[in-house]
């Protein structure tokens, strides 16, 4: 095995590592999606929505995923504004669902 597989082999094993908690950033974002939609989104879930967004952007780009990366920048961004809840979800929804598919086909 060369390097360069070497180190494919290891980032490949970094991913499914951290998969899990991707995962489980991308449900925190979701939950936060669905209470905005329902118009019960809290500052408690907003924050950790956020918090997440903003791990997941950095994880994301480690793993050069980085079209999914710079949507959940714009998720943390939006986020971050104390107005979110005068928002339509589907301005969290729509780059969510293309962060889940970024996950799901690198697999």
């Amino acid at each position: 095995m060369n390097s360069a597989d070497n180190l494919r082999k290891q980032i490949d094993e970094l991913w499914l590592k951290y998969l899990p908690l991707m995962q489980s950033r991308i449900e925190t974002i979701r939950v936060a999606a669905e209470a905005l939609l329902q118009g019960r989104l809290t500052e408690e879930i907003r924050i950790a929505a956020k918090d997440a967004a903003h791990k997941l952007a950095g994880s994301l780009g480690t793993f050069s995923l980085e079209s999914a990366s710079r949507d959940v920048v714009e998720i943390e961004r939006l986020l971050a504004d104390d107005l979110i809840s005068d928002y339509n979800s589907a301005l969290l929804e729509q780059p969510l669902a293309r962060i889940s598919q970024a996950i799901d086909e690198r697999g």
